[in-house]
């Protein structure tokens, strides 16, 4: 089957959660044989096309305008739809969707995250959409809508988080399959259309057999894509706000922050001493390897964080907040993680695991195996592509 994949960003290089899930399904998908039409918005400099080209059969592009999609944004103020949408609307993007459907008769198509959806959104392709929307953001919007609640931003954010929560149950009530990756975040959209498709497809992780490994018991890390706002504000309440307790206690702790395009106030984290910034790394299991812990304060989140399951699945215990613990089921704190929420808690549980290699390896192989045992992709991705038998029977034919 061919199956057209639409992205509001390159998928390339993988320096981001969403991007390494949209991947991981695409790596999925091309393991059942089916063949995959790549059409997204580039922008800045040109992609490693040909990184996407081993896995992507073929690929279609749309350099996205900066002045555009402003100007989408400022009109989409006046309509119902979310802003988002607006920022990602094209023409171009419009006009090479009906080329695409035209030359390369795509059987199903795949919307990476709400916003794409409006392109799919029509008659005889809305039946044969998945709409892959990861998250439920009208919770995300929420949270952000708190944290700006003074400023023009917590204006643009409280209009957003309205519009979201009606496109949400739209999207779920007119496409076959909507797609989540954490039961919370289901049973909030199915509470709103209650009539809808919404299906559960978690993250996975790629968590191959090693031995046990040495680690630097003063090494900790945040994994994350420093652009967003819930790991810039995650990283900056750790180094204000907890860090120092675990330097009184271990001054020879190191703190290292592993993610892209981490702005200025994140850059300048790098001038002390203890702290390392690295930006985008190719290969972040690596840098993470030899970790005591990683360490996941996040406060504003939504769904299945990815940095919890890489690190469990490289054999390196997790320190994180009730909020991103939720989500993952099978999580129990002291056995295969430390949950814990405010800065003293964060701070002891870090120093437990930096004090007793004991504990530290105990819960570092536990949540290793709880990954192997319930987070593949190939598990967690099973049955994606199927929408209804009429869509089973074109696979097996095809």
């Amino acid at each position: 089957m061919k199956i057209c994949i639409l992205t509001p960003r390159f998928p390339f290089p993988e320096n981001g959660g969403d991007v390494l899930r949209i991947n991981n399904i695409a790596r999925y998908l091309k393991a059942q044989n089916h063949r995959l039409v790549l059409l997204s918005f580039v922008e800045g400099k040109e992609p490693p096309m040909k990184q996407a080209y081993e896995l992507y059969d073929k690929i279609y592009t749309v350099r996205r305008s900066q002045c555009g999609s402003l100007l989408w944004s400022f009109l989409f103020l006046f309509s119902r739809r979310p802003i988002q949408c607006g920022y990602y609307r094209s023409w171009r993007m419009k006009r090479l969707l009906s080329r695409i459907i035209r030359e390369e008769q795509p059987t199903l198509f795949i919307s990476h995250l709400l916003r794409m959806t409006p392109y799919l959104d029509r008659d005889g392709l809305r039946e044969r959409s998945i709409i892959e929307m990861t998250d439920v953001l009208s919770k995300t919007y929420s949270f952000f809508r708190k944290s700006f609640a003074k400023s023009m931003m917590g204006m643009i954010y409280q209009i957003e988080h309205r519009r979201m929560l009606a496109y949400e149950a739209y999207a779920a009530r007119r496409f076959p399959k909507c797609v989540l990756v954490s039961h919370t975040d289901v049973q909030n959209l199915q509470q709103r259309a209650p009539e809808g498709q919404v299906v559960l497809h978690t993250n996975g992780v790629t968590a191959s057999a090693q031995p046990e490994q040495e680690y630097n018991p003063n090494k900790i890390c945040f994994v994350g894509n420093m652009r967003t706002l819930q790991n810039r504000d995650a990283v900056l309440y750790f180094v204000q706000e907890v860090f120092p307790i675990i330097l009184s206690k271990r001054p020879k702790a190191i703190f290292y922050i592993v993610g892209a395009q981490p702005p200025e106030m994140i850059q300048s984290l790098a001038n002390d001493k203890h702290i390392v910034v690295t930006n985008y790394v190719d290969n972040v299991e690596l840098v993470i390897a030899d970790s005591c812990l990683t360490v996941a304060p996040i406060r504003i989140a939504a769904g299945i964080q990815n940095k919890v399951l890489v690190s469990m699945g490289q054999q390196v215990p997790v320190v994180l907040t009730s909020l991103i613990a939720k989500p993952i089921p099978e999580l129990q704190s002291g056995d295969n993680c430390l949950v814990a929420d405010t800065r003293q808690e964060l701070a002891d549980a870090c120093l437990k695991l930096m004090n007793s290699r004991e504990l530290r390896n105990k819960i570092a192989q536990s949540g290793y195996q709880m990954v192997r045992t319930h987070y593949t992709w190939e598990a967690k991705l099973n049955g994606y592509e199927l929408l209804n038998e009429n869509i089973h029977s074109q696979i097996q034919t095809l």
